[in-house]
């Protein structure tokens, strides 16, 4: 099974060669509004290919068959699932140029390689934090100092992102090893191959930096301590979801002094990166476009889209206001359960206060306002250094995520709008029946 997975690997890299996120442009420009007929042979059958071979894969996965060797195929291929990697490269030579890539799109940076980037986000500013600019700065300053051909310089920042990538992998790999948890369910996964080895997003680093500040945190040994503060202080300066983390990492040093001290030293890292970037907070700005997608992936988005959808049915066109709303709620959500994670995570044991980390992280993907498959690896990360609980319903919302965007880029909630909604809504009302029901109730 182990050489089955391996196998599945393998066709899935020839997948990513016929139908994957090429840097050359969308190979089937026209599914979207045509159909699959419209698209080419050629992407056709790399779209067979990825379905069987991630099939396979899951297949292999699910029988704990989980290897590295797994990753190796796709680091030879361009990517699948997402184009991300392109932006990527794009706000790092931005940065590169002495400009800002927290006030200027990739195409209004005057990027050469902005073709690769989806049009959607050619005026969109980054939400990255400063430690994944200046990582995308650097492969392609490597790039640019190789070669001078663009296309050879983009392969070879790709390459240098999916290095980033390998090395918050590696992170969490170490960092599950000190819990003494499993690597199967947060390490080597079907949904790490597609989104971190191959599509190199920015989560995988996040996941690894946050993963290992939790075991540093956990380990209490002279300095880790600070060890635990300047990862999480890095996590942050990825992604500013990593902040959720920051309550449970310094529950798990019991000693206020070494709480404070952790948390200087995480905002002591995060300022030194901030600073040596040369740029300040303006990414703060760049989570507002975050939202302005909307896809039914996002619980909150999904309800608010049902309900937009049934007025529409009545003459009333409110969908943007039923969004708006439900997004909100959302948020009040994700505070409500970050709110009770902690207070459940006061003086409880480390599994425990892990566990609850991971459950909090869960909801700021579900519930935020945008949900891609990748928000997805920092969550199962965390869950897996801390919890056994769940496990087929982890095992299967992992699967299910591997096939949730096909291998060009293109989302499935792109194309199922209005059934993705509604059951994103019966979803959310599951969810608030389950809650109400499973609350304590007071006895005499």
């Amino acid at each position: 099974m182990r050489l089955a997975g391996l196998g599945a690997a393998m066709v899935l890299a020839a997948a990513a060669w016929l139908a994957g996120a090429l840097p050359s442009g969308d190979p089937a420009p026209t599914l979207r509004l045509e159909g699959l007929g419209s698209t080419s042979g050629k992407f056709q059958l790399g779209l067979v290919l990825w379905l069987v071979a991630t099939a396979v894969l899951c297949v292999a996965w699910w029988h704990r068959k989980g290897s590295v060797w797994w990753f190796a195929p796709l680091l030879l291929a361009p990517p699948l699932a997402s184009r991300d990697v392109y932006a990527y490269a794009c706000q790092g030579d931005i940065w590169l140029a002495g400009l800002d890539p927290y006030k200027l799109g990739v195409a209004d940076g005057g990027c050469l390689w902005t073709p690769s980037v989806p049009e959607l986000w050619w005026h969109t500013p980054t939400p990255y934090g400063p430690l994944a600019i200046v990582l995308s700065g650097a492969a392609v300053g490597l790039a640019k100092i190789v070669s001078n051909d663009l296309d050879t310089q983009l392969a070879i920042a790709v390459t240098g992102l999916r290095l980033v990538a390998l090395g918050g992998l590696a992170l969490l790999g170490w960092g599950l090893q000190r819990l003494s948890k499993s690597r199967w369910l947060g390490l080597i996964t079907p949904l790490v191959a597609i989104h971190a080895v191959s599509g190199a997003h920015n989560d995988a680093l996040m996941a690894g930096l946050i993963v290992a500040a939790l075991a540093a945190a956990k380990t209490r040994s002279k300095h880790d301590w600070i060890i635990a503060g300047v990862l999480l202080g890095g996590a942050v300066a990825v992604k500013v979801t990593a902040l959720v983390a920051l309550p449970f990492v310094l529950l798990l040093l019991p000693p206020w002094r070494q709480r404070w001290a952790a948390l200087a030293a995480g905002v002591g890292t995060f300022a030194a990166l901030t600073l040596a970037s040369g740029l300040g907070l303006g990414w703060a700005q760049g989570l507002r476009n975050t939202g302005d997608l909307q896809q039914w992936t996002s619980l909150p988005t999904g309800a608010g889209m049902a309900a937009g959808y049934l007025l529409r049915a009545f003459g009333i066109d409110a969908m943007s206001a039923c969004i708006t709303v439900a997004r909100a709620l959302g948020l009040l959500a994700i505070a409500v359960i970050g709110l009770y994670a902690v207070r459940k995570s006061w003086k409880a044991p480390a599994a425990t206060v892990i566990a609850a980390c991971g459950w909090v992280l869960a909801a700021v993907a579900v519930l935020g306002p945008v949900f891609y498959p990748w928000y997805a690896l920092a969550p199962l990360a965390v869950l897996a250094a801390g919890t056994e609980a769940w496990t087929k319903t982890r095992v299967a919302v992992t699967i299910g995520l591997c096939f949730l965007v096909l291998p060009n880029g293109l989302g499935l909630a792109v194309l199922t709008k209005g059934p993705g909604a509604f059951a994103a809504g019966a979803a959310v009302i599951a969810l608030v029946a389950y809650a109400v029901r499973a609350r304590p109730r007071s006895t005499a």
